[in-house]
């Protein structure tokens, strides 16, 4: 679990008030609790991308709120990040807090492990459909990652998110990955 650390915004917030935020090198954002009352707070730009860049975002995060009577702690999720596509800066964050007994969604990345036979043996190429998928867990179950054994995949064969036990997934017809005929094993099969 990842740590980060938030300052409680006290006041008005308006535009001008965000400005303020970006030159002091901070990143305005809200932390949503399960009834939907919502906090706003301002992380520091520098361990913000840090722990995207680490970390992603997906994942439990200890959240250090600091208010004016005290620090309080929470683990939260990310919720909703938005970008400045043309600066490639972080511009706001959500956050929503947990409770042990709840279920959230979370977007997680899959991996695949192996490589499949249908590539080896058959001249396929192995090609990843989703790079990341939307699971329903407990805070506690949250992984970093899924990791998918790919290894046993033939020619045109597909793993689906159906096929990977352990995991409720938002979409199960979802297709994370294939193995394709290639180019060249089209041109020898028209050959022969």
């Amino acid at each position: 679990m990842y740590n980060l650390t938030a300052k409680e915004r006290q006041g008005e917030i308006t535009k001008s008030s965000t400005r303020g935020l970006y030159r002091d090198a901070r990143i305005p954002g809200v932390v949503y609790d399960h009834t939907g009352v919502s906090l706003p707070v301002s992380l520091d730009r520098k361990d913000a991308d840090l722990l995207i860049k680490k970390r992603g975002t997906s994942g439990l995060i200890q959240l250090t709120v600091e208010k004016a009577g005290g620090n309080e702690v929470c683990n939260a999720v990310f919720k909703n990040l938005q970008y400045d596509h043309l600066r490639n800066n972080v511009i706001h964050m959500e956050f929503q807090r947990t409770v042990a007994t709840v279920p959230v969604k979370i977007r997680v990345p899959i991996k695949g492990t192996g490589t499949p036979h249908g590539v080896l043996r058959q001249g396929g190429v192995l090609q990843q459909n989703a790079q990341e998928s939307e699971i329903l867990c407990l805070p506690a179950d949250i992984p970093d990652c899924i990791q998918v054994d790919v290894s046993h995949l033939k020619l045109n064969e597909v793993i689906r998110a159906r096929d990977i036990e352990g995991f409720k997934f938002s979409l199960p017809q979802q297709s994370f990955f294939t193995v394709a005929s290639s180019r060249a094993a089209r041109k020898i099969a028209a050959k022969a």
